[in-house]
């Protein structure tokens, strides 16, 4: 059974799409209702979908994973409720209006979205949502964060240089090609180097129960924590997953890179 789908957010800052690019246009003008769903996950756990309203287009999505036209179309023979439903090609629509999981609901006016819907049935221990997540920081602010364990760590302060792994606790997954490897990469840089060596975990619909699963699924003996406010991912500008940052005494980033440092 396919696991419920989650979108692989690679930069929220620096993602910016333009809805005309896409291969599928969207209406720019009046009440707009996006429904993505995932196809595969609906043959096991259906969508209840809300009534549409009067006036209101309604759009339905499936993410570009697994997928043909053909596949679709088969879908909707058996499934006349998601009537039009179209492929959203490299899930550029989604990512840029910030949906990070499916079955969801975007409500949009004048080609801007308005309000974003979870429609799934998911208990609040399996699902966090990205509801308030991000917290701006202010320059040279510093981050306490507490790990799995529940050590403290504090970065953005003079301290001794170290290593950050930063990662996604729904490895192994499609929208993380490598990271099994990369993982048993970091697994041996935590064996031959002198540096502490601490894996990040991006906060996007992840729960704490996820981040101790991921430890134990790698067989991890160093640091594991979850950003829970998003904060070093925007601190230390992480745009991919898996990533490395080395930061030296003073805080400074030495060494970054999607491949592991050779030399510390």
């Amino acid at each position: 059974m396919m696991t419920r789908f989650h979108y692989f957010l690679l930069c929220l800052f620096s993602l910016v799409l333009h809805l005309p690019t896409y291969a599928m246009t969207l209406p720019e003008r009046g009440p707009v209702e996006i429904i993505f769903i995932n196809l595969w996950d609906e043959y096991y756990t259906p969508t209840t979908i809300p009534d549409k309203e009067a006036g209101v287009t309604r759009i339905y999505l499936q993410p570009d994973i697994n997928i043909d036209t053909q596949v679709v179309s088969q879908f909707v023979k058996s499934n006349p409720q998601f009537k039009g439903l179209k492929i959203d090609k490299n899930q550029r629509i989604a990512l840029s209006l910030g949906v990070w999981k499916t079955p969801s609901k975007v409500f949009m006016f004048d080609g801007k979205a308005k309000r974003i819907s979870y429609l799934g049935t998911d208990t609040e221990n399996a699902t966090v949502s990205h509801d308030g997540i991000l917290t701006p920081l202010t320059a040279n602010q510093s981050v306490k964060l507490t790990d799995i364990d529940g050590n403290s760590h504090v970065f953005g302060q003079k301290r001794s240089p170290q290593v950050l792994f930063f990662s996604d606790a729904l490895c192994p997954f499609q929208h993380l090609p490598l990271c099994e490897q990369k993982i048993a990469a970091n697994n041996q840089l935590v064996n031959i180097t002198t540096l502490p060596v601490k894996t990040i975990i991006k906060p996007f619909y992840i729960s704490m129960d996820d981040v101790r699963a991921y430890k134990t699924r790698f067989s991890l003996k160093h640091p594991v924590i979850l950003d829970q406010k998003n904060q070093l991912f925007q601190k230390y500008q992480i745009t991919s997953l898996p990533y490395w940052v080395v930061l030296n005494a003073q805080n400074e980033i030495i060494f970054r890179g999607a491949k592991p440092p050779k030399r510390l």
